[in-house]
């Protein structure tokens, strides 16, 4: 490699650092160093041999990126995005917004003017849409493939953007019979979100764990009971308020007789359903899911990846 002129690298590190640390484009550091454009792609690469310029990847994204990868070649999912994990002790709240960033992340690259997408309730899901600005929201047709959950459109109403574009179904999530349900499915203001629903170029929903205290417990319409009823049939994971088993066979019950929601048949057939879950409750619900084929995409943390794959998670 020859040895640059002195000048040369006085060029080099100001053209380094137009280029990394003032954020400029090649074809704006060229104008501003009355240069050619592909006299900048030289100084930066002689930048880069010279040590002037080191470029690190962290770590902890790499190894993520890596889990990210075994989860695409190792199941039928057609992407997946994995939260790094970060040093110390993390509360759930913690991760369950870092996990909503990355979901709001991965839906931006999907929105634009026209496009339907329809949202599964969660917390998650919820906090994701809190995290789109109004610009990345114009033009988009929020759809809800299931009724309503208290909490969860408290959290949503945080974001004015994302209420506005939002097209509600006019229930609650769950119902006290299932003959209601069925009535509230056909009638018109919810039959039509649901219609808007199905034709949602990307969907996104959380995935709940069979436990005591779950996520349909709390919208008040389903017991403990309920689901001790369908883990003892072998349940172990929900979506828009229908249980399935660890192959993602559906199992029946009393509570998804009631749900307000699409059926996760009419789950399975939507392009680019993206699901979000963390944490080690929500293993076997992930694995179902995926078995079920209801899933394309995951978005979920490094120390659930690990599991998911099979691998302990590092102390």
């Amino acid at each position: 490699m020859l040895t640059p002129e002195a000048g040369d690298l006085d060029l080099a590190v100001r053209a380094a650092w137009l280029y990394y640390e003032d954020g400029l484009t090649q074809a704006q550091v060229a104008a501003r160093l009355y240069v050619s454009r592909q006299t900048v792609g030289r100084l930066l690469e002689t930048a880069r041999q010279q040590g002037i310029v080191r470029i690190e990847m962290d770590a902890n994204y790499l190894a993520a990126l890596g889990l990210a990868t075994q989860l695409r070649e190792r199941t039928p999912l057609t992407d997946a995005v994995v939260v790094p994990m970060l040093s110390g002790p993390m509360s759930r709240e913690r991760t369950n917004e870092r996990v909503a960033a990355a979901l709001a992340a991965y839906a931006r690259r999907y929105l634009h003017p026209g496009v339907v997408v329809g949202v599964g309730w969660s917390d998650t899901v919820a906090r994701a849409l809190t995290m789109l600005s109004a610009e990345s929201l114009d033009g988009v047709t929020l759809a809800s493939a299931a009724g309503t959950i208290d909490n969860v459109a408290e959290l949503v109403s945080e974001n004015p953007a994302a209420v506005r574009r939002l097209r509600a179904v006019p229930s609650p999530m769950f119902v006290s019979s299932a003959e209601l349900a069925e009535s509230l499915r056909t009638e018109d203001a919810v039959a039509q979100v649901f219609d808007l629903a199905r034709s949602a170029t990307l969907t996104l929903t959380g995935v709940g764990a069979v436990r005591p205290g779950g996520s349909a417990v709390r919208t008040g319409m389903v017991t403990d009971d309920d689901v001790a009823a369908y883990a003892a049939a072998g349940a172990v994971g929900d979506m828009l308020g229908h249980w399935f088993g660890r192959r993602g066979e559906e199992i029946s019950g009393s509570a998804s007789d009631r749900s307000v929601s699409l059926s996760l048949a009419e789950l399975r057939a939507l392009p680019n359903v993206v699901g979000v879950a963390a944490g080690a409750e929500k293993v076997e619900a992930i694995r179902g899911a995926i078995a079920g084929r209801y899933l394309d995409v995951l978005v979920t943390d490094e120390p659930t990846a690990q599991a998911l794959l099979g691998r302990p998670t590092p102390p």
